[in-house]
């Protein structure tokens, strides 16, 4: 039981009265430590000297009317379909109430010293500005500074925080608390000119013309998916994600186009746009990076593209530093921008497991999603290059792995295939069934003919949650793409090919659109599930794979 003093501020005018509590809870609790970190004694934390960035969210009103709104406008057929949003208006639906702004800072006044924190509020959002010893006073906490086996990279995090019970219904998520992280989609890379076909172990593409043996090109590309006569384009912009300090390279780029791309004119460029403090620089090279923009530049023919280079990774850096993760940083940022700034295509290859994302976190940043996909965009991610897992065990029970934000149900989720004869699923390319969003309706159809025909799931349905939201939507290639980095030939597999790829097929019909007149596409998937379905290839040879077989 939680008992409350009321608070009052008595003015000539008026007489307001907040409750506010003497107890709290627990509002968020990891049961151990995510997959790969460890606690990490060794390092001194000056817990008053240290400062965290603290993002309270503050809950949306009618998500729901908004989410619906945000599905009739991606759907053919209906009144609202292509009426896009401007963010005024989207603003205007999801605002907290006053109420939830009023409880939180009145709680946060009386928790910090105005002289040891900064407190400001921005739309949904509160920002604290504090000593690591003050928020943990906050939030009934306690940071330690924890280390990654793989990369050696220190986060500064809690398992777990508790709130008053009076912000329940008003708060949905704080960060940084429990949320480690998300990393890169991609595969182990490997110089190109050390390998030849037989090394690569991939089936050969080579009925397709511009295609050599094992190699994809974007010529190959075009002559594989059908756009190689597609009209030049140069209305529209092209937007690609960067996180993790990969950085894509303007005289890579061009060493590219030169090389190896499908269409004539070759002059062409990108601009690069920084986020969260992000930079710019023209090195070191970044594999992830540098293929994401070649592909998805070089697909979309002139039209312009920005490169959004965004800083940060939840990471501490010791002497007191430790920067903010940058997700919702980059989807807030992306949510502002005016409608003439607003990219028609975004390519993200870039993620984790689900069962690593808070729940509150995962929710928050898909509510983003469905925002730029109403304001117009269409959201291209990367499934994941893990099949199904390396384990058969999530948080305890038997389960294959499934990723984030592939299955976000308000983002195109891009699988991977491999070869051409036939065109086969990729056996590391991501899939499976979400274990926290719900199916999304423009796919019922779909999910349920499969559940109903398919002959390969009987055995493992204990293993994937049948009426979670089922991904990726669509895929394209994935294995031994020719990038350039730092002026040399490489060769490299992964979703994070597929994802540009498609992003880059997209932005020529989202294009094509605009020179047209016509609205871009904006969010995808009703109109993939629906009348869009005849122009795919059904892929019905290969599978996933993973979990000890």
């Amino acid at each position: 039981m939680f008992t409350w003093k009321g608070f009052c501020a008595v003015t000539i005018l008026a007489t307001a009265c907040i409750a506010r509590p003497t107890s709290s809870a627990v509002f968020e609790k990891l049961d151990s430590v995510p997959a790969g970190w460890v606690k990490d004694d060794s390092t001194k934390l000056d817990k008053d000297s240290t400062s965290i960035t603290l993002k309270i969210h503050l809950m949306n009103k009618d998500m729901g009317k908004f989410h619906e709104l945000a599905m009739n406008i991606a759907t053919p057929g209906h009144a609202e379909y292509g009426n896009h949003l401007d963010h005024e208006t989207v603003l205007a639906m999801v605002a907290p109430k006053q109420e939830s702004v009023d409880l939180v800072t009145s709680w946060l006044e009386s928790k910090i010293s105005s002289s040891k924190a900064k407190i400001a509020v921005q739309g949904d959002y509160v920002t604290v500005d504090a000593s690591v010893r003050s928020v943990e006073k906050l939030l009934d906490a306690e940071y330690s500074i924890f280390l990654h086996s793989e990369t050696n990279e220190r986060a500064l995090r809690t398992l777990e925080y508790s709130l008053p019970a009076t912000l329940n219904g008003h708060v949905d998520m704080v960060q940084p608390t429990t949320f480690f992280g998300l990393q890169r989609l991609r595969s182990t890379i490997k110089e190109h000119h050390e390998l030849d076909d037989d090394e690569m172990g991939i089936d050969a593409v080579q009925a397709v013309p511009g295609c050599s043996g094992t190699r994809i090109t974007p010529t190959c590309l075009a002559n594989l998916y059908n756009f190689a006569s597609a009209k030049n384009q140069t209305t529209g912009l092209l937007g690609v994600a960067g996180f993790l300090e990969e950085y894509a390279i303007k005289a890579d780029f061009t060493t590219f186009l030169n090389s190896y791309a499908y269409f004539s004119n070759k002059a062409r460029s990108f601009t690069c746009t920084t986020v969260n403090s992000g930079t710019c620089p023209s090195s070191p090279a970044g594999i992830e990076a540098n293929l994401d923009v070649q592909y998805a530049g070089s697909i979309a023919s002139t039209v312009p593209m920005t490169y959004y280079s965004t800083a940060g990774r939840g990471q501490w850096l010791g002497s007191g530093t430790n920067t903010n993760e940058p997700y919702l940083e980059f989807l807030t940022y992306m949510l502002a921008l005016p409608a003439d700034s607003l990219p028609n295509t975004l390519s993200i290859s870039y993620g984790d497991d689900e069962a690593t994302v808070p729940l509150s976190y995962a929710t928050n940043a898909c509510n983003l999603f469905s925002q730029l996909g109403a304001r117009g965009v269409s959201i291209l991610v990367s499934s994941g290059d893990s099949g199904v897992g390396d384990a058969c065990t999530v948080n305890g029970k038997k389960s294959f792995t499934t990723a984030f934000p592939a299955a976000c149900p308000w983002v195109t989720t891009i699988g991977g295939t491999t070869g051409n004869s036939p065109e086969s699923a990729w056996s590391s390319g991501g899939g499976g069934f979400s274990e926290i969003f719900g199916r999304p309706s423009y796919q019922n159809d779909t999910v349920n003919t499969w559940l109903a025909t398919d002959t390969t799931h009987a055995g493992v349905a204990q293993y994937f949650n049948a009426s979670g939201r089922a991904y990726p939507d669509i895929s394209a290639q994935a294995t031994n793409f020719v990038i350039v980095t730092s002026g040399s030939a490489r060769s490299v597999s992964g979703t994070s090919c597929s994802a540009p790829t498609t992003g880059g097929i997209f932005q020529l019909l989202n294009s094509g659109r605009i020179a047209a007149g016509k609205k871009g596409l904006g969010f995808l998937n009703p109109w993939l599930y629906g009348t869009a379905a005849s122009g795919f290839t059904d892929i019905k040879a290969g599978k996933i794979g993973g979990c000890a077989g």
